[in-house]
């Protein structure tokens, strides 16, 4: 009996040990299908990608009726991180298949692949495939449209490796297809905010941006995620990485297996890049060529200069300690240079992107009615560039323009295969659209032609610091007075490949013919408050011949003051700079008793002899709560432009300008262009303290002055209208190109 009990007992602790392992391994396979909660973090994500194979292409099916376009979204995956930043490069083979499989198109299209900087802004830092961290590259993306894809339904693609270093390569595939504009539920305002925030961030990246039916009708074109054939449990809503990975495009085609971030120099083609104080820069020359730096000062009060960079032990030349302004370089023959800031980031690079106009091939623009247009081309000497103004497609205007073609020497072709090749200036006109154009068509035979638009009162913001502000600075960002316009017709000449980039650089500023002649505008009848100032005279370093004027002062010493007369005579009255009050007052020299005052003197200014360092200017106080209104020139003359020198008794982080001018534009094609409104936003230095003749006051805070130019596209300007953020006090000055103006500068001051 003791036995079978025994026997029993072990039976029933083995069964339970057997039930125990079981409902274990139940709750461990459980635990492995599970979802995890938040596949996502800032720098890795959990998911299963479509890896492109080099033998057996990937297959993607899409609905050849519906179907606009067939955007290919990849990344390069690294086993770690390449220890140069020297891009690497891949090429993805696709081929266009019909129903019956045949093949319809075939075609290759090359990158070159960095991997994601490691900065807050990028949502991937790495990819996690079966727990081994993969390093990922900047995205890249190509587009098939249309006319690519009438004959076809299916798309398959093969990876093309070119760089050992690349591990593999990982896709998204979107089909563009469009919707009807009646129907309601697809109307854009009634999609939920978040939805439309990311259509506008995230799928107008790249050419296939918000397209004309979108914007006009309210509508959207939907872009749907594509799954490969024969690829096992894909599930877009669990697969976040999907939408995660970096995208940032560079666009172009990578067959010659160059490097976009090499800037080409040589004869006939230099270049430029703007320098900021407090920032060291670093040339890597491949072909350690001679080059040629040059220094220009962007406000032209200092000459250009040659500069002699320090040599690094890597190599580099290293500029350090410059003021803020422009570099040019230039070499005798071609070489290949990159241009960093702190020894990190390479120098922010601006494109522009033109329509090759043939003569079979015209170029198609929607435009809003009365507003404003800028038509730029670059083309062969004598070709005729031909704008027609529609409406509803019917012919309401046309003019002809020929091109002169004169050879740039900063811009620069980039060809499909990033070869750099000389280009022509570019050549503009721009126009006010009459109230019933709708439409536009360029026509001409070898050009390259791109059109930006604005509304006239658009608000053009600019920020005036006391150099040049830095726009990589997100406390300076403005607002551009004009933005680029995508043709009617684009997809036709992105498929026959007739856009062009064309990489921009900033040529140094001309001395201008003639110089410009000024005048002070008398505010008296309208400000009846006003003082006298003294500023630091900053002459163009071209302006060499203007002689001394009677409001213009340098600093003497007690002891020279007398000794005057054998050289220049003496003047006729002093000022003096004293620390009891007025801290600043002008006397004539016989009624003064300087011996008397020497304790509290510091300093004293005449207007003999040179170099004289200060002009006497006269100011206007204007209240923030009182809008000024001037009227501009008079019947007989126009100024080329009316500067405003602004001035605030207290130091402010930023005072803020809003200028109207109230006059008739040209109704015909003009080469320059004055914006009508403006705001600025002024931003004073450090050393800014001007001297006040105020009781009140004995200094004034000087602000960067605001240029406002009026070209030949204005017709007998009115008014000018000002308003203030705070109360400040200004000096309104115009400038003449006249050679005959009588111009009364000073307003015959003796006080």
């Amino acid at each position: 009996m003791y036995w079978i009990n025994l026997a029993l007992r072990l039976l029933i602790l083995i069964a339970l040990l057997l039930a125990a392992m079981w409902q274990g391994f139940n709750v461990y396979v459980w635990l492995k299908s599970a979802e995890p909660t938040n596949t996502s973090t800032l720098f890795n994500i959990r998911s299963n990608v479509h890896w492109l194979n080099t033998d057996a292409p990937l297959t993607f099916s899409f609905s050849p009726s519906r179907t606009m376009s067939v955007r290919v979204l990849s990344n390069g995956i690294f086993e770690s991180s390449p220890s140069d930043d020297t891009p690497v490069n891949y090429a993805i083979e696709y081929r266009l298949l019909d129903a019956r499989n045949s093949l319809v198109y075939h075609g290759v299209y090359h990158h070159a692949a960095k991997v994601a900087a490691n900065d807050a802004e990028q949502q991937i830092k790495q990819l996690i495939e079966n727990r081994e961290a993969l390093a990922v590259s900047s995205g890249q993306s190509f587009y098939l449209n249309k006319e690519e894809l009438q004959q076809a339904s299916r798309v398959t693609l093969k990876l093309i490796p070119e760089d050992p270093q690349l591990k593999g390569v990982v896709v998204r595939v979107h089909a563009q297809t469009s919707n009807s504009i009646t129907d309601p539920a697809k109307a854009w305002l009634k999609r939920p905010t978040e939805w439309r925030e990311r259509m506008t961030n995230y799928h107008t990246i790249g050419e296939n941006a918000l397209t004309n039916e979108e914007r006009y009708n309210s509508v959207m074109l939907d872009w749907q995620k594509l799954a490969p054939q024969g690829v096992p449990n894909i599930d877009f809503r669990a697969d976040l990485l999907y939408e995660s990975l970096p995208y940032n495009v560079l666009n172009h085609d990578f067959s010659a297996q160059q490097n976009l971030d090499n800037l080409h120099v040589s004869e006939k083609m230099k270049l430029s890049f703007r320098v900021f104080e407090g920032e060291a820069y670093t040339v890597d020359n491949f072909e350690d060529a001679k080059l040629k730096l040059e220094w220009h000062d962007l406000r032209q009060i200092s000459a250009p200069s040659q500069l002699h960079p320090t040599l690094t032990t890597s190599g580099k030349l290293k500029l350090s300690n410059l003021p803020t302004g422009l570099v040019t370089i230039s070499a005798n023959a071609p070489t290949n240079v990159r241009v960093f800031s702190n020894d990190v980031d390479p120098i922010p690079l601006l494109h522009s992107y033109y329509y090759d106009l043939r003569a079979d091939l015209p170029v198609y623009y929607y435009v809003t009615p009365n507003s404003e247009i800028a038509l730029d081309w670059r083309a062969p000497a004598g070709t005729q560039i031909t704008l027609y103004l529609l409406h509803n497609d019917k012919e309401v205007g046309k003019y002809a323009f020929n091109a002169a073609a004169a050879l740039s020497l900063y811009d620069r072709l980039i060809t499909q295969s990033t070869e750099r090749l000389p280009i022509t200036q570019e050549e503009k006109r721009y126009l006010t659209l009459p109230n019933k154009v709708n439409k536009i068509r360029v026509e001409a035979d070898n050009a390259m032609v791109k059109l930006q638009t604005r509304s006239p009162s658009f608000n053009y913001v600019r920020h005036r610091c006391e150099t040049i502000c830095n726009p990589t600075d997100t406390a300076y960002q403005g607002v551009d007075a004009w933005f680029s316009q995508k043709a009617d017709n684009h997809y036709l000449f992105h498929s026959q490949e007739q856009i062009t980039a064309v990489r921009l650089f900033e040529a140094p500023p001309e001395i201008p013919s003639p110089l410009p002649q000024y005048a002070t505008k008398n505010l008296d009848h309208i400000l009846p408050v006003s003082d006298i100032v003294l500023v630091p005279i900053q002459q163009a370093y071209f302006d060499t011949d203007v002689p001394n004027k009677e409001f213009e002062y340098r600093a003497v010493t007690h002891s020279e003051l007398y000794t005057l007369a054998d050289t220049t005579g003496y003047p006729t009255s002093v000022i003096v700079r004293q620390t009891s009050k007025p801290k600043l007052f002008e006397a004539p020299l016989q009624t003064l008793n300087l011996e008397q005052q020497d304790s509290s003197i510091q300093a004293l200014y005449i207007n003999k002899g040179s170099p004289r360092t200060l002009r006497k200017v006269r100011v206007y106080k204007v209240d923030k709560s009182d809008p000024l209104r001037l009227a501009i020139g008079d019947a007989d003359t126009q100024p080329s432009a009316v500067i405003i020198k602004v001035f605030s008794t207290g130091f402010r982080e930023e005072i803020r300008v809003k200028t109207t001018l109230d006059s008739t534009k040209l109704s015909m094609p003009s080469t320059e262009y004055t914006i009508t409104n403006k705001h600025y936003v002024l931003h004073s230095g450090n050393d800014a303290s001007r001297l006040f003749f105020n009781p009140e006051y004995s200094e004034l805070v000087e602000y960067p002055s605001i240029t406002l130019p009026l070209f030949n596209d204005v017709k007998a300007p009115h008014t000018l209208a000002l308003s203030f953020s705070d109360d400040v006090w200004i000096s309104v000055i115009e400038a003449y190109l006249h050679p005959n103006a009588t111009l009364n500068w000073w307003q015959h001051e003796t006080h």
